[in-house]
């Protein structure tokens, strides 16, 4: 009787064993497989790997075992055989078919469940390598979706390959939108950021290559002596020299591109708030806000401050960039905090957006700004954690000092801790990062609050948005940033 009921208890931890990893199994193919029906063995089983799945020797099996994945290519590829399980449908119109049995999916849209109900970390469904380690607490996770227009991305191609002549014709894939940046120096390969990896190519750059792109820019070349960028092109591409001392010996092009129809990523989270956009360097800070700017422009006075010319370009017809905003290009670029103050003086904004705050002064100024009820709309690099602990700037979301606490309130059982100084100037931080399904949008709302949670190593809670075809797709759920 024993024996019997000790092989009953097998059978049954077995049979939930096997249910985990079946959903496991699921929540990893509804990461990999979003924008088509074939991910790499590597990727696949960095996703299953992810959720505490035992991989090695194992991936024939968990393929076989399946019913909607096979392997391809001598096995080098993991194949979706089955759309149904693509996050594309996030609500199928009709019922999952019979024999899937278990394996049917509650919601495709919905992130990972928790393969140990134990454990106190679940792991998040997309990761950044932008961001810290970032883990998600044991709650429920609630999603959303909607139907919107696609994006639409324009990229003037043609102003890159009068700038390169034969290095582009012969040597790049412009019309590929995963690439963001060149990069050329003189004895170096040429080579290109491909989805944020830099790829070598088999041409060498030469002096007579700078000298000639130098050459063709506008106006006849560049003027570094108080802005190392130059603006050229439709879509507003931007070239930066590499100086070695003292002469040119290399160049960097980032590519740009115009993207519409972000208007739904943002859409009432924006209105009457300060807005900060974080993210690391080329994630799209820019070109969120140029949406935001033509959005919030509908029947206000927008004053924007351009001070590389990057968000809008040189003069001339913007109306399509940034709507009815008005361009302020500073004198001085170490300046641009005089700008903002004239233009709070003297040409009674509504609103003030401001590309790239970079220095303590600018802070304060925009600080001075949202104290007169003017709404503020600003971009930093890095993510909101980056920003909690960087003396410099985190004045904008309420500065910190160290503080003694008693026994009592003690995190961790430390007793000196760090306090919010004052109210953040920004209602909302959007961090973009970007995932292998795409750019995703975190909106992190009640600043003050979230902010001293962070400060005090407990997770806060964000709102996740993400387009995925014609679907905008939203997450609510808390995230935990570790605490320096």
């Amino acid at each position: 009787m024993t024996k019997s009921k000790a092989k009953q208890a097998a059978a049954i931890k077995a049979a939930e064993a096997a249910a985990i990893e079946t959903k496991a199994i699921e929540a990893a193919t509804k990461e990999c497989f979003v924008n088509g029906n074939k991910v790499t063995v590597t990727l696949f089983t960095a996703a299953l790997q992810k959720r505490n799945v035992v991989t090695r020797h194992q991936l024939k099996r968990i393929v076989r075992t399946s019913d909607y994945l096979t392997l391809e290519n001598n096995e080098t590829m993991v194949v979706l055989t089955r759309s149904i399980l693509t996050a594309n449908t996030v609500h199928p119109p009709h019922p999952p078919p019979q024999n899937m049995g278990t394996k049917s999916l509650q919601d495709t849209a919905a992130l990972p469940s928790v393969v140990n109900p134990i454990a106190p970390q679940v792991t998040n469904v997309t990761q950044s390598a932008a961001l810290p380690v970032v883990h998600l607490a044991g709650c429920k996770v609630t999603n959303a979706t909607r139907s919107v227009p696609p994006l639409t991305v324009d990229c003037d191609t043609m102003a890159i390959v009068h700038i390169l002549g034969d290095i582009a014709t012969g040597h790049l894939n412009l019309e590929d939108t995963a690439v963001t940046d060149v990069f050329l120096d003189v004895g170096s390969n040429l080579s290109v950021k491909i989805n944020g990896e830099c790829v070598q190519l088999d041409k060498v750059i030469a002096h007579s290559d700078v000298s000639a792109i130098l050459e063709k820019l506008p106006g006849g070349g560049p003027d570094f002596s108080q802005c190392n960028r130059v603006i050229f092109g439709q879509t507003l591409h931007r070239l930066a020299a590499v100086t070695y001392d003292g002469s040119i010996m290399g160049i960097t092009i980032r590519v740009g591109r115009s993207v519409s129809g972000l208007l739904p990523v943002f859409e009432g989270l924006v209105e009457q708030k300060n807005v900060l956009l974080c993210g690391p360097p080329n994630v799209g800070k820019t070109t969120t806000l140029r949406e935001i700017c033509k959005y919030l422009s509908r029947g206000k006075c927008l004053c924007l401050i351009d001070t590389s010319g990057e968000v809008c370009g040189e003069t001339g017809n913007r109306g399509h960039i940034v709507g009815t905003s008005r361009v302020f290009r500073p004198v001085n670029p170490a300046k641009q905090y005089v700008t903002l103050l004239d233009c709070v003086r003297n040409h009674s904004p509504d609103v003030i957006a401001i590309d790239e705050l970079n220095t303590k002064d600018e802070v304060e100024v925009c600080q001075t700004i949202a104290l007169r009820s003017i709404q503020m709309v600003a971009s930093v690099h890095g993510n909101i954690q980056d920003l909690v602990f960087n003396p410099m700037l985190n004045k904008a979301l309420g500065g910190s000092t160290q503080a003694l606490v008693s026994d009592r309130v003690a995190i961790d059982g430390r007793k000196v801790v760090m306090q919010r100084t004052t109210r953040p100037i920004f209602d909302v931080v959007i961090n973009i990062t970007r995932t292998s399904h795409g750019l995703e949008y975190s909106f992190i709302e009640d600043v003050a609050n979230n902010v001293s949670r962070i400060m005090q190593g407990k997770p806060i809670h964000i709102r996740r948005r993400r387009m995925v075809g014609e679907e905008l797709l939203e997450f609510k759920e808390e995230v935990l940033y570790p605490c320096e």
